[in-house]
């Protein structure tokens, strides 16, 4: 009553006509059954929010439960399909729908409200502490922003229960139990939208957050610490502070001015000090080739030099005589590279067997051909 006689309107209505049409037409609603005490309707206050731009968070607990309801419609659509229940599958399909929405419009609300936050954070002139903002950021990013973002990911519980109502709407539209298609198609969408969407604002909402988190909390520690050492300053006294708060800093104190001997005997110590000889680079000198590159460098030179002596009855006897100053693991190395090369064909034969002397080491098999491809 007092605001709306302080608010007169432009015609001559009374102020208790004004307060009966409010109650009248539900916009102040009494906290309780005969009470005199009134608020105003929360469709009402959620429109003049819209209108406003002012948007109240849904904490990580409401979407839960909005995701615990998508699952018992989900049982309840489930059953209804199974029976083949026309009337019960449209009652899960609406009561899927509101669901759908309600979480599409308190993500929004949500994430509005969070970016609000850090705009006013930003914008903010009035004197508040660094200690203050760093509560309210930590307040926003512990209770809002990384609950969320463990709902909404993409393994989720969020997630889970879409795959799973998109699943059941396929099934609805495949057994023909739903005749509303449209509607159909426009939450298959809305699903795979709001998925992507609600994992993308949070996202989003922790990059703004993030480095005013991280910024305030190392203000927070420097504020902290200050406030702590001028309380012991005030309680125990400059005389008896100490010098375990102080930070030190390294200085060189002069005591004497030093001598012109003392600086006659420096100078003489750098003068004559005895002189080395500059060393020198031997920048023409050859280093001697790794056996590794040798050995690799012969492994190469194999196929052009076994392709003059085609076809090789015996090739790892051709490789033990051409080459007798290779070890085993050489001639083994070798005999490889010319099986498996893709330039000839290698035919391991039924003749008898033979025995190989290579380097002290003995191998016996039976003789392999090699021919050209």
């Amino acid at each position: 009553m007092r605001l709306i006689r302080a608010n007169p309107g432009i015609g001559e209505e009374l102020a208790e006509t004004a307060w009966r049409r409010l109650r009248e037409l539900q916009i102040l609603t009494p906290t309780e059954p005969g009470s005199d005490l009134f608020f105003m309707a929360e469709p009402v206050a959620r429109l003049l929010n819209y209108l406003f731009n002012e948007a109240n968070p849904a904490t990580p607990e409401i979407i839960r439960g909005y995701v615990a309801s998508l699952e018992a419609a989900n049982r309840q659509l489930t059953r209804a399909l199974d029976d083949e229940d026309v009337q019960r599958v449209s009652l899960a399909f609406e009561e899927i729908s509101q669901t759908l929405r309600r979480i599409h419009a308190d993500l929004n609300e949500t994430q509005n409200a969070i970016l609000a936050e850090v705009t006013r954070y930003k914008t903010e002139r009035a004197r508040v502490s660094v200690r203050e903002k760093y509560r309210r950021i930590v307040y926003w990013m512990e209770r809002y922003v990384e609950p969320m973002i463990e709902v909404v990911r993409a393994d989720g519980p969020l997630r889970s229960a879409f795959d799973e109502t998109e699943r059941l709407l396929h099934r609805a539209r495949e057994e023909a139990l739903l005749n509303d298609h449209p509607a159909l198609t426009r939450n298959l969408r809305f699903l795979r939208v709001v998925s992507a969407y609600a994992l993308r604002v949070f996202t989003q909402c922790r990059k703004e957050i993030q480095p005013l988190y991280e910024s305030l909390r190392r203000s927070s520690f420097i504020a902290e610490g200050a406030s702590w050492a001028i309380e012991q300053l005030q309680a125990a006294g400059l005389a008896r502070w100490g010098d375990e708060y102080l930070v030190g800093v390294a200085s060189w104190r002069y005591q004497n001015v030093p001598s012109d001997a003392a600086i006659v005997a420096t100078l003489r110590r750098v003068i004559e000090h005895p002189p080395e000889s500059p060393p020198v680079l031997e920048l023409m000198t050859e280093e001697e080739t790794p056996d590794a590159l040798v050995r690799l460098i012969w492994l190469e030179s194999l196929p052009s030099l076994v392709t003059n002596n085609l076809p090789v009855q015996d090739l790892l006897g051709w490789i033990v005589e051409t080459f007798s100053g290779r070890n085993i693991s050489d001639v083994l190395a070798g005999f490889s590279a010319l099986v498996f090369h893709n330039g000839f064909r290698a035919t391991f034969t039924d003749r008898e067997l033979r025995t190989y002397v290579i380097a002290g080491d003995e191998i016996t098999a039976s003789p392999v051909k090699l021919t050209s491809t």
